[in-house]
């Protein structure tokens, strides 16, 4: 799948790819730095409240931490909410050129903030981040699905993932302490950088044929953004054709308008379940606490360092191999079957965890969940729940319905990324029945019974199948 799409498309690969990584790396970068960099951050958490007299304890410190990390996700839902007005009234471009300028601000916010140990001010910045991330997070997955061809939409619309996968990667080794985990400020600064680039390539770049011609109703434009994205050699004609078949389906776009109907109704609650499974199996504190979850567990601190890292490298590796069959096997086979592996894997993990109290051999089966949560996570929960929603949206209500979606996926991320850490404290590896395995088996059963497949589909294909379910 990738070569074909590199001998047909290769402009436009290229393009989303740089336009995905600039904007999809302050979301991973910065989840994953603070992994690695875990004892700098503590240590300047520590230090900043004894300048001022106040001593911490452990306890206080957990919530502290998840606090400052976790207000990421508040910003997330009001970037999220943002998305309709913005996508709609200015386009896509435009909201994907304000949410990653507003990261770079957020990112000065954070430097600020350490410079001056003042962790209030960090926890500001982290909750910028949070909107830029929503904003630019949700107009990029709106821009991917709107331009690409529709026989490599799902491998491009897995950019998103995979660059949330790389930036993992690179924070966790930025997030090392003899790389530039002693520097705390120099980490955070860096996160600018790709969103700088990103913004630089989007002025180059026309908004999506999708909005230009049925939200601006502009043909002129929208076949000069057709030939620019897809080639002088594509029948223009008739993809504009294609496209006229989802304004059939415009209407006003409101919550009661969504419910009263029955395919945006199932389109909603389906993409709400499976965004919210994204983050629902334990993906954002595994990768915010996997060095300390690997130091409790038994391992020394380089050990649990490298384990993080042997993690994140195979997320990337595996979320671009999961790309080459998203356009074959479908996106609900990938989404049921390694979501289901992917419950089991946290499931061994709780259970090696407990046994690790009594036996040393143990920490090498914690091990081994991870490793097997992580790529079972890449096939399917990774990438799939990112364009799935839109591919189940006319172009209308598409990103109203699609921050709905991403929503429950901020909610989700904000219920276990805060509570994960203070609950493994009072109960161990127990906290994660409750926490990931039981509402992860109920959004699984769902989908089952539920999700259609959307593979090789034009968008008004899928709207009427829902419709007829």
């Amino acid at each position: 799948m990738w070569s074909e799409a590199l001998s047909h498309h290769g402009k436009y690969v290229l393009i989303m790819s740089v336009i995905s990584f600039g904007t999809m790396f302050q979301l991973g970068y910065v989840t994953a730095y603070p992994n690695t960099a875990f004892t700098e951050f503590r240590a300047f958490i520590y230090d900043s409240y004894e300048r001022r007299g106040v001593t911490l304890t452990e306890n206080h410190f957990n919530w502290i931490w998840s606090v400052v990390l976790n207000l990421w996700y508040p910003g997330c839902i009001v970037g999220t909410w943002a998305t309709p007005f913005v996508a709609e009234r200015f386009g896509r471009k435009v909201g994907l050129i304000v949410g990653n300028a507003i990261d770079v601000i957020a990112t000065g916010v954070n430097v600020v903030g350490l410079l001056t140990h003042l962790p209030e001010l960090v926890t500001v910045g982290r909750l910028l981040t949070g909107v830029g991330d929503g904003l630019a997070a949700n107009c990029l997955t709106l821009f991917l699905q709107e331009s690409a061809p529709t026989q490599i939409r799902g491998l491009v619309s897995g950019f998103q993932e995979l660059s949330v996968t790389l930036s993992i990667l690179i924070g966790m080794l930025f997030g090392l302490q003899y790389v530039l985990g002693e520097s705390l400020w120099i980490l955070t600064a860096v996160a600018a950088v790709p969103n700088c680039i990103a913004i630089f390539v989007m002025f180059f770049c026309p908004d999506t044929p999708k909005f230009l011609y049925l939200g601006k109703k502009s043909t002129i434009r929208a076949t000069e953004a057709l030939r620019f994205f897809h080639g002088t050699t594509h029948d223009v004609e008739e993809c504009l054709q294609t496209i006229s078949q989802e304004s059939a389906n415009e209407g006003k776009t409101s919550f009661r308008e969504v419910w009263n109907s029955r395919s945006l109704r199932k389109a909603m609650l389906l993409g709400s379940v499976a965004f919210g499974l994204q983050l629902m199996t334990g993906t954002v504190p595994i990768t915010l606490f996997s060095t300390e979850l690997f130091r409790r567990a038994g391992f020394n601190s380089q050990g649990a360092e490298m384990g993080s890292i042997i993690m994140a490298m195979l997320n990337c590796l595996a979320t671009a191999l999961s790309l080459n069959f998203v356009d074959r096997c479908g996106r609900r086979l990938l989404l049921l079957v390694f979501g289901s592996l992917n419950v089991l894997s946290i499931a061994a993990y709780a259970l090696f965890a407990e046994l690790s109290e009594v036996t040393t051999w143990a920490k090498y089966g914690c091990l081994a969940a991870m490793f097997s949560f992580t790529i079972t996570f890449s096939f399917g929960l990774g990438p799939v729940p990112w364009y799935l929603t839109a591919e189940l949206v006319p172009q209308k209500q598409r990103s109203f319905i699609q921050s709905i979606a991403f929503s429950a996926n901020t909610v989700a991320g904000l219920f276990t990324g805060l509570l994960t850490l203070p609950l493994y404290g009072y109960f161990d590896a127990y906290s994660f029945i409750p926490l990931f395995i039981i509402p992860s088996i109920i959004c699984l059963i769902y989908l089952f019974r539920q999700l259609p497949e959307t593979k090789n589909k034009e968008i008004y294909e899928i709207v009427k199948e829902l419709e007829a379910r």
